[in-house]
């Protein structure tokens, strides 16, 4: 790990992953994800960020579903606001 100082912050870096390394976590959060695990819940895990997880995912081939909760776009909010 590197580590650095950023706005008098110490932040610690991980190492980029190889090639091959990028495959076999791409493949094992696959699984986790298809067993019905969330993207948040397997990077988390992985000690990954979501987006990471998520790209690496996708990179998998993997069906990603839809978001829990997520309204259509074309179905208007319903806040109380009106």
């Amino acid at each position: 790990m590197t580590t650095a100082v950023r706005d008098g912050r110490r932040v610690i870096y991980r190492p980029r992953m190889t090639e091959q390394d990028r495959t076999a976590t791409a493949a094992r959060l696959r699984q986790r994800y298809e067993k019905g695990s969330s993207v948040r819940s397997v990077a988390a895990d992985a000690g990954l960020s979501y987006g990471t997880a998520y790209r690496l995912l996708q990179s998998a081939g993997t069906q990603l579903r839809d978001r829990a909760g997520r309204l259509p776009a074309d179905q208007p909010t319903t806040r109380g606001d009106a």
